[in-house]
């Protein structure tokens, strides 16, 4: 069961970070070539929230998006690279049920940028 694949029209690919130790003995995240990629996820994302530049001049690029899709393996931190930005899980991602079991994950995004 689940969101048919017609519905779910993007593909996408989850990094899940690997851990290393810096420099300073600290505890980092790493999404380069230690990090677990899983590619080939489909997903619908939609954009939900863009802020507008402040008053004040300051630009905050906050972009808040949603994404859906039928692999139940996303977890808060993972990265979802797509053809244009690359996003960051905000929090944990919800499974959605009824009453048959598993039906999707939907996870809120946000935009990672530098």
């Amino acid at each position: 069961m689940g969101i048919p694949d017609t519905m779910l029209p993007h593909e996408v690919t989850v990094v899940r970070p690997a851990t290393t130790t810096d420099t300073y003995g600290s505890q980092v995240r790493d999404y380069g070539g230690a990090a677990t990629r899983t590619a080939g996820v489909r997903a619908w994302l939609q954009q939900d929230r863009r802020a507008e530049p402040r008053e004040d001049g300051r630009d905050p690029l906050e972009q808040a998006w949603l994404m859906l899709t039928n692999h139940a393996d996303v977890q808060g931190l993972d990265r979802i690279e797509w053809t244009g930005p690359t996003f960051e899980v905000e929090g944990p991602p919800e499974p959605a049920y009824t009453p048959a079991g598993f039906h999707h994950t939907e996870a809120t995004l946000r935009v990672v940028t530098g």
